[in-house]
């Protein structure tokens, strides 16, 4: 994750698209074909926020595409979190004080920045594979 995502301050919305990079390089046959640190987008697709009666927060997204040697790539894959649900002070509070319990809340769903997210490519990709060993072909610009 490039960015931390939170539901702490009621500011996530569903659709609002969200910043990632890839962590390591993907290689076919020793070639890199996605640089490390590319960047990628995800989308969230479900916010719930905390509430009474120890409701907890959750956010839901997806990964959309990373963007690699000029090209978009289609990815698939899901990132998620929910916070701890206060029932068990819920309960014990609506036993004791029933109106207690509308004030107890859950806590806030949180994916701080660094986190992994593991996702695959969505799409098939050409690419251009140099055999190991094979000589550089540098052609001499053309002279007016």
């Amino acid at each position: 994750m490039a960015e931390g995502l939170t539901t702490k301050g009621k500011k996530l919305k569903v659709g609002q698209r969200f910043q990632m990079e890839t962590a390591e390089a993907v290689t076919i046959d020793g070639n890199v074909v996605i640089p490390a640190g590319s960047p990628a987008t995800g989308e969230i697709t479900e916010v719930r926020n905390k509430g009474m009666w120890g409701k907890s927060g959750r956010i839901n997204g997806r990964v959309l595409y990373v963007r690699a040697n000029g090209r978009q790539i289609r990815m698939s894959g899901s990132i998620d979190d929910k916070g701890k649900t206060g029932t068990a002070g819920v309960v014990g509070a609506a036993v004791l004080i029933p109106v207690a319990g509308f004030f107890m809340t859950g806590t806030s769903a949180d994916i701080p920045l660094g986190s992994p997210v593991t996702a695959f490519i969505d799409e098939d990709v050409s690419v251009a594979v140099v055999p190991a060993g094979a000589p550089m072909v540098v052609t001499a610009p053309a002279k007016n």
